[in-house]
C-alpha cells in the first residue's frame, strides 16, 4: 500500500495534507521509503509531523493541542481556541498529564498505578493513531475518556495506547481532561463571571472541546467525522454517560462504549450547581483563599491538595440539564448505539466491605438500615471466613456493575438504537515476582476493575503491569478488540469469524461473556443487582428509568 499525494490534492482547502515522501505530486511512499519526519498533516491550527515511532501503516501524532492552556486567567474557564503556529510542530513525545490528585489506589504499588508522568496545568492535548494512508479513507473514529476517579489519569498511559485498535482499522484519539478541583470546582464567583451563569464541569467541557476538534480535523488523519465512537471506562464512563444527555454534545459522537461505571444517581442525587457552589466556597476557605483572585493565585499543587470541593460532574442546567435517570425516563438523551459492561471482580483493588463478622454486621446496618436483612440475604456470612469470601462483592455490584447494568436496561427500553452488554471474566496469570499493594498473591485480583481495557483495546504487549499472557489471553484480546472496532464501524459488534453477540433488549436478555470462553451468558449477580435496584429506588424516592 502506498501513500498517494495526488489523491489528497482536493482536500487542501480542508486542511488535509500528508507528505510522507516530500517529492512531487506523483510520488508515493512505501514501507521502505516512509519517513515520519516528512509525514505531515495540517489541522486548523497548523502543521504537525508524525512521531518518530511512526511506521508505514501505523502513524502516531502526539501532544496535539485541542484548546489553549487553561492557566492564569483561563484557569476554571471553558476551553478556549488554540493559537495557530507557523512551521511544522513535532509530535514525538506525549504532553504532560493534567495535575493529579493524591489517591491511595493510584499510587506506586497499586495494581491500578501505571506510570510516573510530568504534570502541568498546560495539559489539554490529544494523541492520534491512524493506519490510514490517505485522508479520503473515512475510517471509524474512536475517542477515549480515561478513568481515574476524576482525579488521576492521562491519555498517554500505556494501557490506553491507540496502536492496537488502529491496527484493526480505527483512527484512535486519546486525550487529557482537567482533574480534581481544577476540573470540577464550582464557586459563586466563577458562576458570576460565566456567560452561562454556571461553573464546574470543566472536565466535561474539555471532552466536548476534544470532540469538536475531532469534527473539525480528524478527516486529515483518514477518519470519518460522521462516525465517532466515544469509548470510556470508570470515571471516563461517568463523563460519557453525562454527555449522553448533554445538549452540548449533540451530533459530536455517534456510538457510545461505557465500561464499569456511569453517572446515574445511585440512591443519592448527583450534586446540583447550588450544592457544588456551596462546597466550592468551603473548599476556598479550606485552602485559605478569600476570593476568586486568591484561588487563581494558588499553585496547582496547593489546589489539588485542598479538600471540600465537588470532584464529580455537576447537574448545572447547561452542560448537564438534569439527573441522568430523569433524562433517560423522558427520552432526552442522544439516540446512539451503546455497548456496556463490567468485570467479574471489580472490587478487589479497593477496601473490603469488612474482614470480620462483627464488622460485617455493623457495616451492613450502618449502610443499609432497614434493608440490612435483605443485604445479608444476598451476601450471607456466618463466620469471619464467610466475610472474606464476600468482602469485595458489594463494591463490584453496587457501583461498577449496577451503573452499566441500569444504563443498559434504560437504553434498551428506549427502543431506538441497539444495546449490547458484556461480562468480562478472564483472570490472567502473573509473573512469580510481581507484588502489589492490595492483594497478595496478585491472582487474588481476578478480573479486577479496568483489567478489560488491555483486551478490548488490543494492548496486551503494552499492558501496565506486564503479564505472562498465554494463547487464551491473546485469543480473547483479538476477539474483544475486533468486537469493539466492529461496533465503532457499524454500531454492532458482530462480524465474520466471531461468536455471535446477542442484542440486549431487557433484563432477561443474555449478555456476552468475555473470558476463557467467549459466548452469551446469563446476567451474573442478579440477586445483588436486584437488591441495589430496590435500595437505590427507595433512597431516591422514585422508580428506575425504564
Amino acid at each position: 500500500m502506498a501513500i498517494n499525494l495526488r489523491a489528497l490534492r482536493p482536500l487542501l482547502g480542508a486542511a488535509a495534507v500528508l507528505s510522507a515522501c516530500g517529492g512531487s505530486d506523483g510520488d508515493t511512499a512505501t514501507a521502505a521509503t516512509y519517513s515520519a519526519a516528512r509525514d505531515t498533516v495540517t489541522v486548523a491550527s497548523g502543521a504537525i509531523a508524525a512521531a518518530a515511532e511512526s511506521q508505514f501503516g501505523l502513524r502516531v501524532f502526539k501532544a496535539i493541542p485541542f484548546a489553549a492552556p487553561p492557566v492564569g486567567a483561563l484557569r476554571w474557564k471553558a476551553p478556549q481556541p488554540v493559537a495557530t503556529w507557523s512551521g511544522v510542530r513535532r509530535s514525538d513525545a506525549f504532553s504532560a498529564a493534567c495535575h493529579q490528585g493524591n489517591r491511595p489506589f493510584g499510587l506506586p504499588g497499586s495494581i491500578l498505578y501505571q506510570q510516573t508522568e510530568a504534570q502541568s496545568e498546560d495539559c489539554l492535548y490529544l494523541n492520534v493513531w491512524t493506519g490510514a494512508a490517505a485522508a479520503t479513507e473515512k475510517r471509524p473514529v474512536m475517542l477515549l475518556l480515561h478513568g481515574g476517579a476524576y482525579q488521576l489519569g492521562a491519555g498517554s498511559q500505556p494501557n490506553y495506547s491507540g496502536a492496537g485498535l488502529a491496527a484493526k482499522g480505527a483512527v484512535v484519539v486519546t486525550m487529557n481532561y482537567r482533574l480534581g478541583p481544577l476540573g470540577f470546582l464550582a464557586h459563586p464567583e466563577l458562576s458570576a463571571e460565566s456567560q452561562d451563569g454556571v461553573s464546574g464541569n470543566y472536565a466535561l467541557l474539555d471532552a466536548i472541546a476534544a470532540l469538536k476538534w475531532v469534527q473539525a480535523n480528524i478527516a486529515a488523519f483518514g477518519g470519518d467525522p460522521a462516525n465517532v465512537t466515544l469509548y470510556s471506562e470508570s470515571a471516563g464512563a461517568g463523563l460519557s454517560s453525562v454527555l449522553l444527555g448533554s445538549p452540548l454534545a449533540a451530533n459530536l459522537f455517534h456510538r457510545l462504549v461505557i465500561e464499569s461505571l456511569g453517572s446515574l444517581p445511585a440512591g443519592t442525587a448527583n450534586p446540583t450547581l447550588a450544592q457544588a457552589e456551596a462546597a466550592g466556597s468551603t473548599y476556598a476557605a479550606n485552602v485559605g483563599a478569600a476570593d476568586l483572585a486568591a484561588l487563581r493565585a494558588k499553585t496547582p499543587q496547593q489546589l489539588m491538595a485542598g479538600a471540600g470541593s465537588t470532584i464529580a460532574p455537576i447537574v448545572d442546567g447547561v452542560v448537564w440539564p438534569d439527573q441522568l435517570d430523569v433524562l433517560l425516563a423522558q427520552g432526552k438523551v442522544h439516540d446512539v448505539p451503546m455497548l456496556l459492561g463490567w468485570n467479574a471482580d471489580e472490587g478487589t483493588p479497593y477496601p473490603a466491605f469488612a474482614t470480620t463478622l462483627a464488622a460485617y454486621e455493623a457495616t451492613a446496618t450502618a449502610r443499609y438500615g432497614a434493608m440490612a436483612p435483605q443485604f445479608k440475604a444476598v451476601y450471607p456470612a456466618a463466620t469471619d471466613a464467610d466475610v472474606l469470601t464476600m468482602a469485595y462483592q458489594p463494591m463490584r455490584d453496587s457501583l461498577f456493575a449496577w451503573q452499566p447494568w441500569t444504563l443498559a436496561r434504560a437504553h434498551a427500553a428506549q427502543r431506538r438504537a441497539s444495546t449490547f452488554v458484556y461480562f468480562f471474566h478472564r483472570r490472567p496469570a502473573y509473573y512469580a515476582d510481581q507484588r502489589f499493594a492490595e492483594q497478595d498473591p496478585p491472582s487474588n485480583y481476578g478480573a479486577y476493575h479496568s483489567l478489560e481495557q488491555v483486551y478490548l483495546y488490543n494492548n496486551l504487549d503494552r499492558s501496565a503491569p506486564p503479564r505472562p499472557y498465554d494463547a487464551t489471553d491473546r485469543r480473547l484480546a483479538d476477539a474483544a478488540s475486533s468486537y469493539l472496532v466492529n461496533f465503532a464501524r457499524h454500531g454492532d459488534p458482530n462480524g465474520s469469524g466471531l461468536t455471535p453477540w446477542p442484542t440486549f433488549t431487557g433484563a432477561d436478555s443474555p449478555v456476552m461473556g468475555l473470558g476463557d470462553s467467549i459466548g452469551p451468558v446469563a446476567v451474573p449477580f442478579r440477586p445483588a443487582l436486584d437488591f441495589f435496584d430496590a435500595f437505590y429506588a427507595q433512597k431516591l424516592g422514585r422508580a428506575l428509568p425504564f
